[in-house]
């Protein structure tokens, strides 16, 4: 009878893990001519909801790591939707993210939630390191609740040779963000996680 009981709950509780996932609702409709001007201009961009079946609220937080020569340098909470007002929170969550170099010393991205809050975040580089925006979710991808995700992330190409870089093959190492000095050499780079609770 116990173990009934156990299967029961068990069942229950995958039941309702799967109920509460969240998912990834791109709004990207682009044109072969836009596609190529992002990379002909050098810049990111990025429209899409993360949405759930739940009828209670979906809120989350954006926490932005700093990682130099291998060591966590600076941890915040970069946004968090408790600041949010009640009335923009649902079941969804519009996302917008622009990121573009803008000059040779420094680089900047805005993330967009609700269509309302904007943060703009402005990083001072150095001019040889060529940083860029790398996103790290994608449509396929589901989420579930207090757990941390890697959302995206201010990287560098590692230089081969002069006027020659290559991308680092994060794919490899996707969970261990915290050690890219070790594998690729990155001596500075910005993450950004994301929990939804």
């Amino acid at each position: 009878m116990k173990k009934i009981a156990l299967s029961i709950l068990a069942i229950i509780y995958s039941l309702t893990v799967f109920s509460q996932e969240i998912s990834i609702q791109t709004e990207m409709d682009e044109t072969k001519f836009e596609q190529t001007l992002k990379t002909f201009e050098g810049y990111s961009y990025y429209n899409f909801k993360f949405v759930t079946n739940e009828t209670a609220s979906l809120n989350f937080e954006i926490i932005e790591k700093e990682f130099v020569q291998g060591e966590l340098k600076n941890e915040k909470v970069y946004f968090d939707s408790k600041n949010v007002l009640s009335n923009l929170i649902g079941n969804s969550i519009s996302t917008t993210i622009l990121a573009k170099s803008t000059s040779d010393t420094n680089y900047k991205m805005m993330l967009q939630f609700y269509e309302f809050y904007s943060l703009i975040r402005n990083f001072d580089l150095n001019n040889e390191d060529q940083y860029h925006f790398k996103i790290f979710i994608n449509e396929a991808q589901k989420f579930t609740y207090n757990q941390v995700y890697l959302f995206c992330a201010i990287v560098k190409p590692i230089k081969i040779a002069e006027n020659t870089y290559r991308d680092c093959d994060f794919a490899a190492a996707i969970d261990k963000y915290d050690k890219w000095y070790e594998i690729f050499g990155l001596d500075r780079y910005f993450v950004y996680e994301i929990r939804f609770y």
